[in-house]
């Protein structure tokens, strides 16, 4: 995993475009994944992502297998980075044993921490207004 997200807008779309590597890419994609999966609460997803609506599921590729997945920049709203945001911030404090965390996420808990971190400060390097 890179040391760095660069975080820069999109010249048609107007979009934050996220350059992630293929093990980023991997992890953002599983983390939504399993916090869709574990948070059956609407009303607490809503807290976490800041909206009710499954809106990672395009700019993820959610709906495509695996294999089929095509890594690369992500491009996203700025509801959409707050919402990943929160996920990664929330996913590490599940009372799950850390066997348990890897297993479903893929990776450890500091490392979902550390991809937050590394969204946030692609963000402020990149000083682009909300």
């Amino acid at each position: 995993m890179i040391t760095e997200v660069e975080i820069r807008r999109g010249r048609e779309s107007g979009q934050y475009v996220l350059t992630v590597d293929d093990g980023q890419f991997h992890l953002l994609r599983r983390a939504v994944v399993v916090f869709s999966y574990q948070e059956e609460s609407a009303v607490a997803r809503a807290l976490v992502t800041g909206t009710e609506d499954d809106i990672l599921a395009e700019p993820l590729q959610l709906g495509v297998s695996y294999d089929d997945v095509v890594p690369g920049p992500v491009e996203l709203t700025f509801a959409q980075l707050h919402a990943v945001y929160g996920i990664l911030t929330s996913l590490p404090a599940v009372s799950w044993a850390e066997e348990e965390f890897v297993e479903r996420v893929g990776d450890f808990r500091e490392t979902v921490l550390r991809m937050a971190l590394l969204l946030r400060s692609g963000l402020l390097r990149s000083g682009l207004p909300v």
